[in-house]
């Protein structure tokens, strides 16, 4: 497993730039467990005078003589001062103490694990609030509250919450992408690339545990296969982490991502009320609702759901119903006769979703032969008709694209896109096509398509 801190380039700058501002701020950092937000702070406090305090699930006394430590370590304390003499009584003292450090000259100090600190003092928000009102404001100090429990983190930042209209900077630490994603596993081909991305998502834990000198179907059995293995088990932990009641939040992404797409296919596939907890899901980005690109995202009827994360899509696909399986150590069966027939299908839609990300990124550099500033997906009412790419400048459709996860296409998908950008809505004069596929694209002029390959995508800064 590698210890590399790899990427986050934008986030750790963004941290230094608040850093570099000198005067008094309130960060908030949140995201899923193992997205790496715990290493990414470590590189910011790294060189600083920096306290970072990760909770422990403690009383609030512990937690307190814990940070007590913490900020020994840090600022060194000596004589008749306050943590020479013991541990911090309250955290009205603690805050006060660190206001003091910071008065005169830059403190980071890092709560991490926010969320427990708050399940063992409830009005430590409150008790922030009137500190920062009162004397933060005026310090120093940089307070980053950090956690991994997305629900709580979300709350903090909701209008009634007490640190409302007090945070100076968000920063949500997502799961890599795709070419993010690929520094992880370096050496392997691009269609061994983006199968690593599809089964195990951006998540820089599960990510490390890819062994690159090893092929998909040992890597497959190792990881999903063996019932010691922690991928087995996952799904479960970032659902019971983040929502302790998790039953209905289970049946919706175990149905979205086994093609229940629309509300009432997956209401139906559920068997209860699922407004709640879609909501939730759709809060947490745990699941992801489109609808056609060129219509009004907030009044089309015409709306689908997936999953917003590929390891969580390929786990209840294919490991959440068949856990007592491999436990009972039939997991080879589980991977060689479930997972890898159907491989190939299940990396279409996730191929179709790194294009249209690899055409964002074209576009933002402006290294497309149209501007596009939006770039989705269409079908028509019946799903009869679907282009996998479509980019629009303005409300304008612009640009129409064909993904296959196929090793090539040819003139035949060309002429099947063609036909299927006549039943667009709103096309401009000229539609520029373009076609995916896994590693070639042939017989195809320059004036008739763009073409792109693995190879292609990449290539990508």
């Amino acid at each position: 497993m590698s210890d590399a801190f790899h990427d986050r380039t934008a986030e750790l700058r963004e941290l230094e730039d608040t850093w570099r501002e000198q005067a008094a701020r309130l960060v908030l950092v949140w995201g899923r467990r193992r997205a790496g937000k715990t290493r990414l702070l470590g590189e910011l406090a790294d060189g600083k005078r920096a306290v970072f305090y990760g909770a422990t699930q403690q009383s609030s006394a512990a937690e307190l003589a814990g940070l007590s430590e913490s900020v020994r370590r840090a600022v060194q304390p000596s004589g008749a001062d306050l943590l020479a003499l013991g541990d911090f009584p309250s955290w009205e003292v603690a805050l006060e103490y660190l206001g003091e450090q910071a008065a005169a000259r830059r403190l980071l100090v890092i709560l991490d694990e926010f969320p427990y600190l708050i399940d063992s003092e409830p009005a430590l928000p409150s008790l922030i609030q009137r500190f920062w009102d009162h004397r933060g404001r005026a310090t120093r100090l940089m307070l980053v509250l950090c956690g991994s429990a997305q629900s709580a983190m979300l709350d903090l930042q909701k209008a009634r919450a007490p640190l409302f209209g007090r945070i100076d900077r968000r920063l949500h630490v997502r799961p890599f992408a795709y070419p993010e994603a690929a520094l992880f596993t370096p050496g392997l081909s691009p269609a061994e690339l983006a199968t690593v991305y599809g089964t195990l998502g951006g998540m820089p834990v599960y990510l490390s545990r890819w062994d690159v000198g090893r092929g998909r179907d040992a890597n497959l059995r190792r990881l999903f296969g063996d019932a010691s293995s922690p991928l087995v088990e996952e799904g479960e932990f970032v659902l019971t982490s983040e929502l302790p009641e998790a039953a209905g939040y289970f049946r919706i992404l175990h149905g979205v991502a086994t093609g229940h797409r629309t509300f009432k296919a997956l209401s139906d596939f559920a068997a209860i009320d699922i407004k709640r907890q879609l909501d939730r899901l759709l809060e947490l980005g745990l699941v992801i609702r489109e609808v056609p690109v060129t219509e009004d995202p907030l009044r089309s009827k015409r709306v689908v759901y997936r999953v917003g994360d590929n390891f969580l899509d390929f786990w209840f696909r294919f490991v959440f119903r068949r856990r007592a399986d491999i436990a009972r150590g039939l997991g080879r069966e589980v991977v060689d006769r479930m997972i890898l027939p159907r491989m190939n299908h299940y990396m279409g839609e996730v191929w179709e979703e790194m294009c249209r990300e690899f055409l964002r990124r074209q576009a933002a550099q402006g290294a497309l032969p149209t501007p596009v500033s939006r770039v989705g997906r269409w079908w028509n009412r019946d799903h009869s008709v679907e282009i996998d790419v479509v980019g629009l400048d303005d409300r304008k459709v612009v640009l129409a694209g064909s993904v296959k996860w196929s090793r090539s296409v040819g003139r035949s998908e060309l002429h099947r896109l063609q036909a299927a950008v006549e039943t667009l809505p709103g096309r401009a004069e000229h539609v520029q096509l373009a076609l995916f596929a896994r590693e070639a694209v042939r017989g195809i002029d320059a004036d008739e398509a763009l073409t792109f390959t693995g190879a292609d995508l990449y290539r990508m800064p």
